[in-house]
């Protein structure tokens, strides 16, 4: 299993209107707008005015809105919740293993078994020993 944290399957598919965004960023000016999304200011005073933007730049504003805001504080929640339990799976999975392997260990190191094992558990696996 590998984990995607991250995606583009987590962009909004529908957008709030651009008086919406701008409301809830407070009614920013328009140079301020243009501005930040790299545009010219008359182009933003077309935008108000037609109450319409192009969705990139509905799409970058989104992401500075509560509502987006919101989103990438649930997914960092979902993605820390999700790694958390995914290293709780390995850590038992890797104790399962540990477990099995002092097993087998038992049955080399055992007599009657065919004696010593060729190479000594130390030697084979060190990093055993550091656990």
């Amino acid at each position: 299993m590998t984990l995607t944290f991250y995606s583009l399957d987590k962009a909004p598919r529908n957008l709030p209107l651009w008086h919406l965004i701008l409301g809830d960023l407070g009614n920013p000016p328009p140079q301020r707008i243009a501005k930040v999304l790299g545009v010219g200011v008359r182009t933003v005073y077309r935008w108000n005015r037609l109450g319409v933007a192009p969705r990139s730049a509905c799409l970058a504003l989104f992401w500075l809105t509560r509502w987006g805001r919101s989103q990438v504080n649930c997914d960092a929640v979902n993605d820390c919740t999700l790694a958390v339990q995914y290293t709780a799976a390995l850590r038992t999975e890797l104790t399962s293993t540990r477990a099995q392997l002092a097993a087998v260990m038992a049955l080399v190191g055992a007599s009657g078994a065919g004696g010593e094992p060729p190479v000594s558990r130390v030697a084979a696996w060190p990093e055993l020993e550091k656990a």
